[in-house]
């Protein structure tokens, strides 16, 4: 790699790498990919688990590749593709919300099907996460909350926003990226094009978002882009992995063991209302240093998320036991831990407790 600015004035400072993408589906300019460092057998010595890559999931967010340098229309058999790596300066990251040149960083989505590697909001800082260097208008209509869109869930195609008076048919997409799990109707994260507008605040996507149809409606998380890839300037950080963000989904009727992805941010969804707490069996970690957050994006309603520590941690106090984090269930209500080795501390909460 030449670091130097040698080029014409407008030149990327590009850490290149070519390495060969194993999806069978389109990839977009700007979205991340990971490593498959478990490909082959377990027990044997592969090179091809640092030249082999994949989309960002659950389980390999914490090998982050780089971003694709370009559009890759989808092949039956992979292909390889070229990757801005981590330590890149100007290149292009694929985006999921409005952007303001110079104002904090954004992390890559790990798991969230075709969504999976779109730069959305901020997690830890290192390998995955970008300083954003332009300011550009992503998005037409962002649903964070939970409470301001919503699906039909007898035919998960009709879906109701805020506001759709400057979507166009046919080319705007609609992200999903989590939502309301009444244990029928669950939601497949991922992109969804608009088949029609039905009025100001109603779309109907052309193909159902959920995986079993239900009853009643069902309130979703995601947003609305144009369609045509909203990408911006970045800086690629590198060090340590950031391990990436998730958005995960509560059941109405509660859960212990709601699953979750180790390491990086778990964005909680709102699900309007719980009937029961879904509990997190927060287990220990595997080296010193290792990060969690867990930050919740909308009301849940009268039950909580609890976080169950494995093995007491200690408190922010910095001496109190710390049995479990109690309470997350207001949006902004947030909390990072850090393993020091032997056990979990709480760095900083917010409207949660400690228990």
């Amino acid at each position: 790699m030449d670091a130097s600015v040698n080029g014409p004035q407008k030149e990327a400072v590009r850490v290149v790498k070519w390495l060969w993408y194993e999806g069978t589906d389109a990839l977009k300019e700007g979205e991340g990919v990971c490593y498959n460092t478990n490909y082959g057998s377990p027990a044997d010595v592969d090179g091809r688990r640092a030249n082999k890559v994949e989309r960002a999931t659950t389980s390999n967010n914490r090998a982050f590749a780089g971003v694709s340098h370009r559009d890759y229309k989808a092949s039956s058999t992979g292909q390889y593709i070229e990757v801005n790596a981590p330590g890149s300066r100007g290149v292009n990251i694929a985006l999921g919300i409005d952007t303001v040149i110079d104002t904090g960083y954004l992390t890559f989505q790990c798991g969230g099907g075709t969504s999976s590697g779109r730069f959305i909001k901020q997690g830890y800082k290192g390998r995955g996460s970008a300083y954003v260097r332009q300011t550009v208008t992503a998005l037409l209509e962002g649903g964070w909350t939970g409470a301001t869109m919503s699906v039909d869930a007898t035919d998960g195609l009709t879906v109701t926003v805020a506001d759709s008076s400057d979507y166009t048919a046919l080319e705007d997409i609609l992200v999903i990226v989590g939502g309301e799990n009444d244990a029928t109707g669950v939601f497949v994260p991922g992109k969804y094009s608009i088949a029609s507008i039905t009025d100001d605040t109603t779309i109907v996507l052309s193909e159902t978002c959920l995986s079993t149809l239900s009853t009643g409606t069902l309130t979703l998380t995601g947003y609305v882009t144009d369609g045509a890839n909203p990408k911006c300037q970045a800086d690629l950080m590198d060090g340590e992995e950031s391990g990436g963000i998730e958005f995960i989904s509560p059941p109405n009727a509660g859960v212990v063991g709601l699953a979750y992805m180790v390491g990086g941010i778990s964005f909680i969804c709102g699900v309007g209302t719980m009937d029961a707490d879904s509990d997190v069996t927060f287990a220990q970690e595997t080296f010193a240093g290792a990060q969690k957050g867990f930050y919740c994006l909308g009301t849940i309603g009268t039950s909580d998320v609890t976080i169950d520590l494995a093995t007491n941690g200690i408190q922010l106090d910095g001496s109190t036991a710390l049995t479990e984090i109690l309470a997350i269930d207001t949006a902004a209500d947030e909390v990072y831990l850090e393993f020091k080795g032997v056990r979990w501390f709480t760095k900083d909460l917010a409207g949660c407790t400690e228990g």
